[in-house]
């Protein structure tokens, strides 16, 4: 009779604080992405895991006894777009923070640099690129996703304990900013890791149009090197292509990359052309945890029996950590909120994500994969996890990538 009375204390309670909270004043906090165009798909992606996690949160009470409530805004790729949005979301709409989910560097970097102005806090969910946490660095942008340096140094350190069979490595990226950087990490964390290890080649591809590329002389001139392997950074459709031309033109060696994990280029290849190849992020199916297999057991029924892909872990790591901030400092106080998010250690589905209070860039496992034949998730060639690198061993001096002491301007 004692513990029914007490379950329905307990029950009560829950119930009486679900209420409290739905009746509170929202507390609202905004996505900028992008909504229509030829990458709505993962702007969509975002935009259902913000979602289906503020449900998860209001279903406990919501966050200092308020509902959290989503204002949704596309930045249509464009920075003037989205600085006018930021404005409207932080002064009309009341925004308390502002999370970007799919966009390019330019985006975020806008949002970035306009944010001290507003004094809240952006939480960029998709952007890889070093600028954020590194020589434009502000105390208000909190980077919960990994960033590239993090991704290729993974890479770097799987291949300095496997060794045999990789020892001559080419590299292709896309001749941007974005693919200079690839490549120059990538070079900087193989030489300190593995010194034996020849570079036989580095070629950057046209950024723009026109959209089908014909990769057949990078192919050639990577066959000929005698590499081992090959490393790119390049995304999207001209990753899919790279992919189908390699076996092609008959090029066998494995390709690492940042993106070869991406459901929607696995599932428009028509046979086997990625398997063998590896990657690296911070969550892929199969991750062989308790925590983990719960995760994806319980977005798949939120998803309506969709399995979750890496953009939906982005946005629930990067939601539930400014919610735990938020609750650690007991106040909507920005910089009561930006004292409880440094140093930050979450507890995750895929283990500890610790946020490095110095540049505000989140250290979590890192999970090398390979794509193979069959997996239980689907009737396509998927990605299955072979190593973890614990976050420890992918620390790095940010100064050595430009990172500087913010100062305030007066």
């Amino acid at each position: 009779m004692k513990k029914e009375l007490l379950l329905v204390v307990v029950l009560t309670g829950v119930t009486l604080g679900y209420l409290s909270a739905q009746a509170a004043e929202p507390l609202r906090v905004g996505l900028l992405s992008n909504r229509p165009g030829i990458i709505k798909s993962d702007g969509d992606k975002f935009l259902t895991a913000m979602n289906v996690t503020i449900k998860e949160i209001n279903r406990t009470g919501g966050l200092l006894g308020r509902p959290m409530q989503l204002v949704v805004e596309d930045h249509q790729m464009r920075p003037e777009i989205a600085l006018q949005k930021l404005r409207e979301m932080i002064m009309s709409d009341k925004c308390e923070a502002i999370f970007q989910g799919e966009g390019r560097r330019a985006v975020a970097l806008a949002i970035h640099e306009a944010i001290p102005r507003y004094k809240k806090i952006f939480i960029p969910m998709d952007p890889w690129g070093m600028d954020l946490t590194g020589k434009y660095f502000n105390p208000y942008s909190f980077r919960t996703n990994t960033n590239i340096a993090i991704m290729l140094k993974a890479i770097a350190l799987f291949i300095g304990e496997k060794k045999k069979g990789f020892r001559k490595v080419y590299m292709i990226n896309m001749d941007s900013s974005a693919g200079q950087d690839a490549a120059a990490y990538y070079q900087k964390f193989i030489r300190e890791i593995a010194p034996d290890t020849q570079i036989v080649g580095n070629d950057f591809h046209p950024s723009y149009p026109p959209i089908i590329k014909d990769f057949s002389l990078y192919i050639y001139k990577i066959k000929a090197s005698g590499a081992d392997y090959l490393v790119t950074g390049i995304s999207g459709t001209d990753n899919l292509q790279l992919v189908q031309q390699a076996r092609i033109f008959g090029l066998k060696i494995p390709m690492f990359g940042t993106t070869t994990a991406d459901l929607s280029a696995l599932s428009a290849l028509k046979g086997d052309e990625a398997v063998g190849n590896f990657g690296v992020c911070s969550y892929v199916l199969g991750f062989d945890t308790p925590e983990a297999k719960r995760f994806e057991e319980s977005f798949r029924q939120k998803l309506g029996g969709k399995w979750p892909e890496e953009q939906v872990w982005h946005t629930y790591k990067s939601v539930m950590m400014y919610a735990e901030a938020v609750k650690n400092a007991g106040s909507l106080d920005t910089d009561k909120v930006i004292n409880a998010f440094e140093g930050m250690k979450w507890n995750g589905p895929t283990g500890i994500v610790t946020m490095r209070a110095k540049d505000h860039q989140a250290f979590s496992p890192m999970i090398v994969y390979q794509v193979v034949k069959k997996t239980k998730y689907y009737d396509f060639p998927y990605v299955k996890p072979i190593q973890i690198i614990p976050p420890e061993q992918l620390n790095y001096n940010p100064e050595e990538f430009g990172w500087k002491p913010y100062m305030e301007e007066k």
